[in-house]
């Protein structure tokens, strides 16, 4: 009668099998189990330990060690060829005998069948929630979770590679840097390495690694992490992390700083968005830029991160009293550092010899900035540009009298490059375009 039971109780389950089969063809979902030793050859091992006879929850066995092929991600038999043994397992249920442990090796929070693959079949089948087992731990640096698929493996090794160099884990423990696409990772590590360079260039030392990490994280990571938070984003892009939204925004911010030299702010915006479509094709990126444009408070951040950097390479704020740098539009810091290297390359030609950085600073904010920020006050160009600053003029000024040149062969004095400026950009600001620059350097080079 037992065997009956236990007869029936099989064909039921391959049965459940054949239909799991076709719904996972269906839905494209994975319904295999995990096989051990390919998730263990893709992830970093710390050392192993054996931690003794535990109860473990039958739903977080998920993978085996040698029949992963014989049964399903329910641990539901896939083939006959064992059917014998799952029936004497499943009546000795019946007959109330005591079966052995299973033997689990627990990798993360999953775990993995050593032996005993048809008494976790047999239990999950009848509805046990839980299977006694000695349980051997694999160490490794970062969580697994039941619903673990194959296609998880890359993007937990890159996960586990960023925790390993980083320890992020340990320097900031309420951290969660967890993206969902792959690759993110080590654009996250390039991040740090470039916040690494300004820092050493900042303090004019080398800076450990692990003070960079912390740097970028305090303030260049989180401070975008609490603006997302801030404005709820993350309910717009469901099934994606913070960090997801914090790489879209600071790629689309490079771009953007990439794009803004081509002085047309609508052709850079255009230039940035194909950018960052093309490095992730499966995101919404028009609903994340207009998102982003539309919650200024992420372009006023960086800007922040952008100013904080130029003035703590400078030191302007401490060589000159009552310095106001400010600009409006991502990456021009960047193009007032390309100036004074410029200005320091020029005095070290007339000197014939390197000039000290802090010299150069301050040779061309008295000398170069100054002189052309008299000449804005003087014709009161700010007023024609309400939403702009006297460094946003300072630099489209420059940037004219350098079109202009390369069309005669000769400097021309900044207050003519000032005054033209001031009636082509007021017009072509209100059309939210500068490209009359280069269609005015065209017709120049024309004559």
């Amino acid at each position: 009668m037992f065997n009956q039971m236990a007869q029936h109780d099989f064909n039921r389950a391959i049965n459940r099998a054949s239909w799991r089969r076709i719904l996972s063809r269906l839905t494209g979902k994975d319904n295999q189990l995990l096989p051990y030793d390919e998730v263990r050859a893709r992830l970093p091992i710390r050392g192993q330990h054996y931690i003794g006879l535990r109860e473990i929850e039958i739903e977080k066995i998920v993978g085996s060690m040698g029949r992963y092929n014989d049964f399903d991600r329910a641990f539901l038999p896939t083939q006959k060829r064992t059917m014998e043994r799952w029936i004497n397992i499943d009546r000795a249920h019946y007959e109330q005998v005591r079966l052995p442990p299973v033997e689990l090796v627990k990798i993360g929070d999953i775990y993995f069948v050593k032996d005993g693959n048809h008494r976790v079949s047999v239990a999950r089948e009848r509805g046990q929630q839980y299977i006694d087992a000695y349980v051997t731990e694999i160490d490794i640096p970062i969580k697994l979770a039941p619903d673990l698929q194959i296609d998880d493996l890359e993007l937990k090794k890159q996960q586990a590679d960023f925790v390993i160099q980083t320890e992020l884990h340990k320097l900031r423990p309420d951290s969660n840097v967890e993206p969902s696409i792959p690759d993110v990772y080590p654009m996250l590590l390039e991040h740090i390495a470039t916040h690494r360079w300004y820092l050493g260039i900042e303090q004019n030392r080398e800076v450990s690694y692990e003070d960079a990490v912390v740097s970028w994280y305090d303030r260049v990571y989180f401070p975008v992490i609490t603006a997302i938070r801030g404005q709820g984003l993350t309910a717009s892009f469901p099934g994606f992390t913070e960090a997801d939204l914090y790489m879209w925004i600071m790629e689309y911010q490079k771009y953007l700083r990439q794009a803004n030299s081509l002085d047309d702010t609508e052709l850079a915006r255009e230039t940035a968005i194909a950018q960052l479509i093309s490095n992730f094709p499966k995101v919404n990126i028009d609903k994340l830029i207009n998102t982003i444009e539309r919650e200024d408070v992420f372009s006023k951040l960086l800007l922040e991160q952008e100013r904080a950097y130029f003035f703590e390479k400078t030191r302007l704020n401490d060589l000159r009293l009552d310095v106001d740098i400010v600009v409006t539009i991502p990456g021009k810091y960047e193009r007032l550092l390309d100036h004074i290297d410029t200005h320091r390359w020029y005095l070290g030609e007339q000197r014939g010899a390197e000039v000290d950085y802090q010299e150069a600073v301050e040779s061309w904010y008295d000398h170069v900035y100054l002189p052309i920020v008299e000449v804005i006050r003087e014709r009161g160009m700010l007023s024609e540009f309400p939403n702009r600053t006297e460094t946003d003029l300072y630099l489209w000024i420059v940037r004219h009298q350098w079109y202009l040149k390369e069309a005669y062969g000769e400097d021309i004095p900044i207050e003519q490059a000032a005054d033209e400026v001031s009636v082509r950009l007021s017009s072509a600001e209100e059309h939210g375009t500068f490209s009359w620059l280069k269609n005015a350097f065209r017709k120049l080079k024309g004559h």
